[in-house]
């Protein structure tokens, strides 16, 4: 056995551990002090970490892995260790010992070169760059652009004691949701999707949409939303359903580019799809002290119009090109796929009925991954071999393993904005700037969330935002649920904004384009998503869905929106391709939609259906113009 062969032996053997300590504490037998739960949580997560991303190093690699996952083991032992001492410890009063500084830094740099790892220079670097500020912000009210970011400073008591010694460091909120439920759902997707299930949501969604014009488009949208509940990862998302859907669009004549940009958008729209979101909506969940079923449920609205606006636009461009639907042989059929594979609807339907039922997310998620590990030896078709089975807990443990490094980091990044007072800073600049116009804090927080965002998976992302940028728009009068959603939505999002477009990489190469084609299509068609954050900011009742005759306006008014905003991206409309008057005149529908008000939605609703109309009419008297346009 070779030295790669060992080193996953390692990795599997500490995976499973992994899970077993985390089904321990979800499960009713046992309540893990905090410290313990996010300690031990950290240090697999670094230790597997070190094993899967080993040192690169020129010189003696393996001893420098073997020396940081010792310290790892050293450092976060001792919190794990004294938790009850460290739980109790008053904070920023006690001056600590020689040992405590060397454990708390040690943490630090073992979590920062995890991360850096795993997930590249800009989370890293971002850290850094906070840390920085934390010691230099007195000296900032020396520079005039950035005295208003200056603050009293922060002594190295106060630091290790925020950091290490508090639940707003690198053991707050971020980990402790991380440990607490993003393993366990991380897990239910990995052990449901090596079993099978992940097949199963494609070859159902092909058997239900492949009859339609431009089928396989719809079934990337329709499938990735269903992986959804397997992964919070967009990438993830697209090397799972996008092998399969992109060459199936480029067969029935869909352009590469928008093929791949199909698939990028579908696949980032699994993170807010219900009932199981991406990691960062547990986050939520904690950040705002709610149920994540009141998160689940805020979401709803927003990811069905997220999903009925990529519908539109695939369907549009499949008029637009005179694409056929799958024969009969390629779709095959809903009821015998159904038939075939029932089975793994049960943990969804297990973890869905226990939430709604009123339990927890983790406790939920406990009997989820029980009944997934138990689902593939109901029949024999679905019989799962034990080494298949412990890949597949390796692959969930792999997945955990980078949300982990991610939510310490931006612990780092948290606690460093509360210590400082940069929040209160950042949101006093930012209102100054809005003048308290909402609406142009939103564009303002709209630009912030792609710049803090850029580079970054969507849970660190996220927690940044969250920080800094949901506070501003809550102070200027946004519901607390619509400023959370707001920005996670744009965290989602930053995975097909150019020009860090990492769910358009990930779809480039199976589409055999280039990452910026693919990258900038995706941004184009993707042009409709990006006012739903606008719409239930403006419109909360879209996140309290109520049948009400108000609601049921709204629920109008934004598809129309989203609808008009999809058809002038495509530029095809009632038969006839669009000119730019007519591209220009449902922009202008979108705009009027946004905001409540009788007169505005009247109007809207006039020149799209006087649109619609003359299209039509167009499309009638010049019929050779209209066919085999593309």
């Amino acid at each position: 056995m070779g030295f790669t062969d060992k080193r996953l032996a390692v990795i599997s053997a500490l995976a499973v551990l992994m899970m077993l300590f985390h089904l321990a504490a979800a499960s009713p037998f046992w309540i893990a002090p905090n410290f313990v739960l996010r300690g031990v949580h950290l240090l697999f997560a670094v230790i597997i970490g070190v094993l899967l991303f080993p040192s690169k190093s020129r010189l003696f690699p393996r001893w420098v892995d073997a020396a940081l996952m010792f310290v790892g083991v050293i450092c976060i032992g001792y919190a794990v260790v004294n938790h009850q001492a460290i739980a109790i410890r008053p904070p920023w009063t006690l001056e600590a010992t020689p040992f405590e500084l060397f454990v708390a830094l040690g943490t630090i740099g073992v979590v920062l070169e995890v991360t850096r790892r795993s997930l590249g220079m800009t989370i890293t670097g971002l850290c850094i760059a906070f840390i920085i500020y934390a010691f230099v912000g007195p000296y900032l009210r020396f520079v005039d652009w950035l005295r208003p970011l200056a603050h009293r400073g922060v002594g190295i008591n106060e630091f290790v004691d925020q950091m290490y010694f508090s639940f707003e460091g690198i053991f707050g909120t971020a980990l402790g949701v991380s440990a607490e439920y993003i393993f366990l759902f991380v897990m239910f997707g990995a052990i449901l999707q090596v079993a099978g299930g992940g097949d199963f949501f494609i070859n159902l969604t092909r058997a239900a949409t492949g009859a339609s014009r431009g089928g396989p488009a719809k079934m990337a949208v329709v499938a990735s939303g269903l992986m959804g509940m397997m992964s919070g990862s967009s990438v993830a998302n697209v090397a799972t359903t996008g092998s399969l859907t992109i060459p199936m669009m480029k067969k029935l004549g869909y352009p590469a580019r928008f093929a791949g940009a199909v698939e990028a958008i579908a696949s980032t729209g699994g993170q807010i799809t219900p009932p199981i979101m991406g990691a960062a909506a547990f986050l939520m969940a904690a950040i705002l002290g709610r149920d994540y079923l009141e998160v689940a449920s805020a979401a709803l609205v927003p990811a069905l119009l997220f999903f009925a606006a990529l519908l539109i636009a695939v369907h549009m461009m499949a008029l637009k090109s005179a694409l056929r639907s799958l024969d009969a042989a390629e779709r095959g059929s809903t009821w015998r796929t159904l038939k075939a594979g029932w089975t793994f609807l049960i943990p969804v339907i297990v973890i869905i009925g226990m939430m709604m039922s009123g339990y927890t997310a983790s406790f939920s998620a406990f009997f989820g991954v029980l009944t997934t590990l138990a689902v593939p030896f109901l029949r024999k078709a679905t019989f799962v071999s034990a080494p298949r089975l412990i890949a597949g807990i390796r692959l969930g443990v792999e997945g955990a393993v980078v949300v982990a490094a991610a939510c310490a980091s931006a612990g780092i990044i948290v606690g460093i904005v509360q210590i400082s007072g940069l929040g209160f800073r950042f949101s006093a600049l930012v209102t100054d700037i809005a003048g308290n116009n909402l609406d142009l804090a939103l564009v303002l927080a709209m630009l912030a969330s792609f710049i803090f965002g850029m580079g970054m998976p969507t849970t660190p992302a996220y927690i940044v935002q969250a920080t800094l940028v949901a506070p501003v728009l809550i102070k200027l009068g946004a519901d607390p649920m619509a400023a959370h959603l707001f920005v996670f939505f744009y965290a989602v999002l930053g995975q097909i904004t150019p020009p860090l477009a990492v769910a358009a990489y990930a779809a480039a190469p199976i589409a055999e384009e280039t990452p910026s084609r693919v990258g900038w299509s995706a941004f184009a068609l993707g042009i409709p998503v990006y006012i739903i954050p606008f719409l239930f900011v403006a419109n909360p009742e879209l996140l309290n869905p109520e049948f009400t005759l108000q609601f049921v306006g709204t629920i109008l008014r934004s598809f129309l929106a989203i609808s008009a905003l999809s058809i002038m991206m495509v530029g095809w409309f009632m038969g006839m391709r669009l000119n730019l008057i007519g591209r220009g005149a449902l922009l202008v529908v979108a705009a009027m939609m946004i905001h409540p008000g009788l007169i505005t939605s009247l109007a809207g609703v006039g020149v799209f259906v006087a649109l619609g109309l003359a299209q039509w009419q167009f499309a009638r008297t010049r019929p050779a113009a209209a066919e085999g346009e593309t």
